[in-house]
């Protein structure tokens, strides 16, 4: 965990599976060419689409079963479904209204994009066959998938909804739109904005300049006196630690508030530690989580019975930064393993028997929580003097590279500031903090990725990304194959068959020729580039020494 290691690619640097070992990345200069040679497209990309709702978002995607979502700015909600075959069928389009029919509310953005009811031809691979559209059309901030029991949770500026794409039907809506929120429903094409934030700053410079008129005729005692009423009202207000942090305090009349950061799906205790319950969590922008009980109708009534939700669970955080992630701790203290990987044994089942914990990541610290009661037990604050703010975080193991069996969870954190600091699991302590990117990159950070392996990457350009690592066991530097040049056959075709021996017999011979080369070439390579083998050649000579040199002292004694 001690040990972090990068290295630079390109994204035009994909020659296929076939990489040579990274010696030194600067001559890893392929074509993306070639990758787009050697793999089917999959979609279609128009170059000449200008409309900028169009434009996608958030995506999720399970391996697991070839579902993929992709939401976008207006509002909407693609299901796909990974297919070999082309197929023409209608996507059925359904209009979930965000804010309830809640009076006193009025969308001021672009509109929402024209559904197609005729059917559609789609090409092999991803075909969309369900569509959520929100209302109002605004950009899709948080998107979660979950395809064991086809779910796809939705969140924007003014709510966030749960979808069931099986049976092609809206679950439950919840707005968290709140009333001093009154930019979220301009949009963001609207103007509105910028004129009401003129507006008040310029009855703000006008109410100033009459206090300090007011004030210029009062005497210097008065002045003293006011001066030092404001400063311990100030003082009174903030109840801040002696170690004083370098971000704003924020209020309840904040804009955004009720904009969706987060959402996750875990199968935890909500009502009592007996019996665990599917549930659906969701991060505000406010400092507020909300949870959702659900249930799931048995696997023989899935398509039949309806899934209901009701809500359990809110937690406002007192601080009310962003939430930016939600993990649910296992009796173990692991983190719950994603959908299917347990039915693909690649995940240990979760400990169903001890009691679970809530962790919730804002921007400015982590707190964990007792479930089902949801008790504050620790806490871990981020934010001091340097004023970091938390951007990015994802869920890692820690393999050990002396052990195969040992191995710790960790959750990895990027700030604001470029850093890139561990913290470990259940405890909420810090292990390590490295400096990672630039604090000027503002792209590279907001487009950095974590891996479950404790790996990450980064755009450093449009067209390039850096890969680093923060594990041990799992580094930078690829595994490669090993893969046999292609017979080109212009060499036997030109080539005449010996005397006395047919054509065939001779295409036979020189086809195994071939191969013996093919593999004398792998074999060689293995030989100079597997230190293994090496090792291990060396072994058995230092073996056949030895057992030549006891055979000559028999001799000699006998």
């Amino acid at each position: 965990m001690r040990r972090r290691t990068r290295t630079r690619w390109r994204l035009a640097d994909f020659s296929g599976i076939c990489l040579p070992p990274l010696q030194s990345t600067k001559n890893f200069r392929p074509s993306i060419r070639d990758v787009l040679g050697k793999y089917s497209e999959v979609g279609c990309f128009d170059p000449y689409s200008d409309d900028p709702r169009l434009g996608i978002q958030k995506i999720h995607l399970c391996k697991y079963s070839g579902y993929l979502t992709v939401a976008g700015t207006a509002g909407q909600i693609l299901v796909l479904e990974l297919n070999d075959e082309a197929a023409e069928q209608t996507v059925e389009a359904k209009v979930v209204d965000l804010l309830q029919g809640q009076e006193g509310f009025r969308w001021k953005g672009h509109t929402r994009l024209d559904m197609r009811e005729e059917p559609v031809l789609f090409p092999p691979g991803f075909q969309p066959f369900a569509l959520v559209q929100c209302q109002p059309p605004a950009v899709v901030t948080a998107l979660t998938l979950h395809s064991e029991w086809k779910l796809v949770a939705f969140g924007t500026s003014h709510g966030f909804g749960l979808y069931d794409y099986q049976q092609k039907n809206n679950v439950f809506v919840k707005c968290t739109l709140n009333p001093s929120d009154q930019l979220a429903m301009e949009g963001p094409l609207s103007r509105v904005k910028s004129i009401k934030k003129s507006l008040r700053q310029s009855f703000r410079r006008i109410r100033r300049s009459r206090v300090s008129l007011r004030k210029h005729h009062v005497n210097n005692a008065a002045k003293l006196q006011d001066a030092n009423a404001r400063l311990e009202a100030e003082l009174a207000e903030m109840e801040l630690a002696p170690v004083q942090r370098k971000i704003e305090a924020r209020s309840s009349d904040d804009s955004f508030t009720g904009l969706v950061r987060t959402l996750y799906f875990a199968d935890t205790f909500l009502s009592d530690s007996s019996h665990n319950t599917p549930s659906l969590w969701a991060g505000t922008n406010g400092g507020c989580v909300f949870a959702y009980m659900l249930r799931l109708p048995a696997v023989e009534h899935r398509a039949d019975e309806p899934i209901t939700a009701q809500p359990a669970k809110e937690i406002q955080l007192m601080h009310r930064a962003p939430v930016v992630g939600i993990v649910v701790l296992d009796g173990h203290g692991a983190p719950l393993p994603e959908p299917l990987e347990v039915a693909h044994d690649l995940a240990r089942s979760p400990d169903m028997q001890g009691s679970h914990h809530l962790l919730v990541i804002s921007e400015e610290q982590f707190k964990v929580f007792t479930l089902p009661k949801v008790s504050a037990k620790m806490k871990l604050k981020l934010t001091a003097m340097d004023g970091s703010r938390v951007r990015r975080v994802g869920v890692a193991w820690f393999g050990s590279n002396r052990s195969e069996d040992y191995g710790e969870s960790g959750l990895m954190v990027l700030t604001n500031q470029g850093d890139v600091h561990v913290v470990s699991l259940p405890t909420v302590k810090m292990q390590v903090h490295y400096p990672c990117i630039r604090r000027e990159d503002v792209s590279g950070i907001a487009s950095c990725v974590f891996t479950k392996h404790g790996q990450g990457f980064y755009l450093i350009s449009p067209s390039e990304f850096e890969r680093f690592s923060l594990s041990t066991r799992h580094l930078v530097e690829p595994r490669c194959l090993v893969e046999v040049p292609p017979h080109s056959g212009t060499s036997t075709q030109n080539r005449r068959p010996p005397d006395g021996a047919s054509s065939a017999h001779g295409n036979q011979g020189q086809d195994r020729e071939d191969a013996e080369s093919a593999a004398r070439r792998v074999m060689e390579h293995a030989l100079l580039n597997d230190e293994k083998v090496l090792q291990e050649i060396q072994k058995s000579l230092e073996g056949d020494q030895m057992s030549l040199l006891e055979n000559n002292v028999k001799s000699a004694v006998a």
